[in-house]
Parts: C-alpha cells; structure tokens; sequence
C-alpha cells in the first residue's frame, strides 16, 4: 500500500501574508507591489486584493478602487513585484 507522504505532493497556498492594512494608511508613501488578485467584491464590482511590502513588513491591501484595478490589469507578470506609490487624485486613487 503507497503512503501520502512518499507521493511528494505538496499544497500550493495561495494566501496572502501580513496583517491587513487599511489603504488610506498608505497614501503617498512609497510600496512594494508583490502581487494581487481581482476578486468579486462581497458588495458590488470587483475587489482588489495587493500583497503588499511595506516599511519592511508584508502587508495586504484590499480595495474597490476601480482605477487601481483597471491599472494593475495592464501590467504584465514579468514586472512584478515594482514600487509605486497610491495617490488621490480628486476623488478617485491611481499608481504613481
């Protein structure tokens, strides 16, 4: 009979690390952009979820911001992770 643990199989977590971080704490101040995933938001639209570093320390992000989605959408896997910084422009948020 085979044993699980001779099957080499290893469980691919997808999680994101770090406490959550609330996006208005990260206002122009420079991050890491490590990776993301677009998600049904549980209230309307998409949802924005950013592994984030931040000051040293991984962090998550989650957001409704449907400029920073549209952005990030365009940038391939080969340019991650980069630095941006998130701003407010009027009354939306956008990569800088």
């Amino acid at each position: 009979m085979n044993n699980f643990k001779d099957f080499g199989i290893k469980p691919v977590i997808e999680n994101f690390t770090g406490d959550k971080i609330k996006i208005e704490k990260l206002l122009n101040q420079e991050i890491i952009v490590l990776k993301f995933r677009i998600v049904p938001s549980n209230y309307e639209g998409k949802r924005l979820d950013l592994q984030i570093q931040f000051k040293d320390e991984m962090r998550v992000v989650w957001t409704t911001a449907k400029y920073l989605i549209q952005t990030i959408e365009k940038i391939s896997e080969d340019h991650f992770p980069f630095k941006t910084t998130i701003k407010k422009v009027d009354e939306h948020l956008e990569f800088s």
